[in-house]
C-alpha cells in the first residue's frame, strides 16, 4: 500500500473516532503549550534584563574593586590610592580612567527639605571624559564646577536644588578615637538630567564632590573604585588582563560582556530546568498514547485480520498504526505551539501589569523621590524552539506507538478473523 492511502486511511480512522483522538491529543497539547510558552517566556525575561544590563553596563566601561579572585572575598588590595590610576591610565587602548570614593549622608536644601544621598568624591574633568557622552546638565555645565566646594547633583523627579543654590550635608567623620558628625556647605555647580546607573557608579540621587574636597572631609586618602573607558569594547578583557598583571592579580576587574554572558547562562540553565519539568507533560502524553492504542489494537482486531486476509504485510499494518502516532503528535503539536504563544503573551501582559503595583520612595520634608518598578515583557520564540517542539511532540507519538503497532502487525489473521 502507498504511503499517500496509509496517511489517507489513517487520517480516516481518527476522524470516525473523534473523541478519543481529541482526548489523546490533549496530552501532547500541554506538553508542547508548556514547552513552547516557558521558552518564550524565558527568553523575553532574558532579553528584558539583557538589555536594562546594557543601558547600565557600557560595554566600553570597565570597573576595577580592590581584592583579587571574586566578589566574594579573596586575597587582594582592600583599597587604591589616587595614584593607582595612572598604572591603569597607561595601558594601550584606555581612554581615561576615575577614582571614585563614596559614602551614604543627608542632605540639607535651602528650605529645610532633605534627601537620604549618597557623597560621591571624583575629579571632575576625568568624570566628564569618562562619563561625558552620557552625562546631561538639566542646569549648570562642566565650567561652573572649578571649585572645591561646588558639586553636581543627581536627577531628581522633585529637584532637590538649582544651580547656584547651597546644600549642606550632615557628615559623620572620625577624630582620633571619637566620630562626629559635622556639616558642610557646599554650592550646587550644576544639575543632572536622568542617566541611570552605570556599573557600579549610580548617578541619579547621588551628589557628586570633587576628590580633593572628599578626601578632606573624610581624612582618607584611599579610593574605593576605579573606573576605566576604554576605546574597542572587544578588547576589554585583553585590557582586563593588563590591569590585573599590573596590579599583581590583587584586584577585580569587572567586564561588562562577561556579566551580560553570565546572566544569559544562569537564564539557560534555568529554561533547560523548567523544560525538564514541563516534559513530564509530555511523557504522561506517551503513556496515554500507548494506553489508548493497546486498546484499540483490541477493538480493531478483525479490522486487522480483514486487512491481512486481503493482502496487507506487516509492514504496512505498522505503518498504519505508526502514521495515526505521527498524525496525533503533529496535530497535537501544532495546536500546542499555538495555544503556548497565547498563553505565553497573555502572561507577557498579566506579568508587568501585577508589578507595576510595586513602588518605593525615600525622603523626608518636603523633598523626596518615588518610583515604580514596571518593566515590559516580550515573549520571545525561537524559530529553533518551534522545530524543537514538533520534533518532540512526533517523536514521543511514534515511540510510545511502537509496541502496540508491533503487536497489531504480528496478529495471526486467522485469529484476528475469529475475535469477537
Amino acid at each position: 500500500m502507498k504511503f499517500r492511502n496509509i496517511l489517507g486511511l489513517s487520517f480516516t480512522n481518527m476522524r470516525r473516532r473523534k473523541t478519543r483522538t481529541i482526548l489523546t491529543t490533549l496530552g501532547i497539547v500541554v506538553g508542547i503549550m508548556a514547552v513552547v510558552s516557558i521558552s518564550s517566556l524565558s527568553g523575553g525575561f532574558e532579553g528584558q534584563i539583557t538589555q536594562q544590563l546594557e543601558q547600565g553596563l557600557d560595554t566600553d566601561i570597565l570597573t576595577v574593586i580592590p581584592g583579587g579572585g571574586s566578589f566574594f572575598g579573596g586575597s587582594g588590595l582592600s583599597s587604591f590610592q589616587i595614584n593607582d590610576t595612572l598604572l591603569i591610565q597607561n595601558i594601550t587602548g584606555v581612554i581615561s580612567t576615575l577614582g571614585i570614593s563614596q559614602t551614604g549622608t543627608t542632605i540639607y536644601n535651602e528650605t529645610g527639605g532633605t534627601l537620604d544621598t549618597r557623597i560621591i568624591g571624583v575629579n571632575f574633568t576625568n568624570l566628564e571624559t569618562v562619563y561625558g557622552h552620557r552625562l546631561t546638565f538639566s542646569s549648570g555645565d562642566w565650567n561652573q564646577l572649578g571649585s572645591n566646594d561646588s558639586c553636581i547633583v543627581g536627577y531628581l523627579p522633585d529637584p532637590i536644588a538649582s544651580t547656584g543654590d547651597n546644600l549642606s550635608a550632615e557628615v559623620l567623620v572620625r577624630v582620633g578615637l571619637n566620630f562626629n558628625y559635622i556639616n558642610v556647605s557646599i554650592s550646587v555647580g550644576g544639575v543632572l538630567e536622568e542617566a541611570g546607573q552605570s556599573g557600579m557608579l549610580p548617578f541619579d540621587r547621588s551628589i557628586f564632590i570633587s576628590i580633593d574636597t572628599y578626601q578632606e572631609l573624610f581624612d582618607d586618602s584611599t579610593i574605593s573604585t576605579i573606573v576605566v573607558r576604554i576605546e574597542d569594547p572587544d578588547q576589554a578583557d585583553a585590557i582586563a588582563d593588563e590591569i590585573n598583571e599590573a596590579f599583581e592579580d590583587q584586584v577585580l576587574v569587572i567586564v561588562p560582556n562577561f556579566l551580560i554572558d553570565m546572566v544569559s547562562s544562569v537564564f539557560n540553565i534555568m529554561e533547560i530546568f523548567l523544560l525538564a519539568i514541563a516534559s513530564i507533560a509530555l511523557l504522561v502524553a506517551g503513556i496515554s498514547i500507548l494506553n489508548i492504542m493497546l486498546v484499540t489494537v483490541m477493538e480493531r482486531t478483525r479490522e486487522i485480520g480483514i486487512m491481512k486476509s486481503l493482502g496487507a504485510k506487516d509492514r504496512t499494518i505498522l505503518s498504519q498504526f505508526l502514521s495515526e502516532a505521527a498524525l496525533l503528535g503533529v496535530l497535537g503539536g501544532v495546536i500546542g505551539i499555538i495555544v503556548g504563544l497565547f498563553l505565553a503573551q497573555g502572561m507577557g501582559l498579566m506579568l508587568p501589569a501585577l508589578f507595576s503595583g510595586f513602588q518605593g520612595g525615600f525622603g523626608n520634608g518636603d523633598i523626596g523621590f518615588g518610583g515604580s518598578s514596571s518593566f515590559t515583557l516580550v515573549p520571545v520564540l525561537a524559530p529553533e524552539t518551534i522545530l524543537i517542539a514538533m520534533t518532540f511532540a512526533i517523536l514521543v507519538s511514534v515511540i510510545f506507538a511502537i509496541y502496540p503497532a508491533r503487536k497489531a502487525a504480528k496478529l495471526d489473521p486467522v485469529k484476528a478473523l475469529r475475535y469477537e
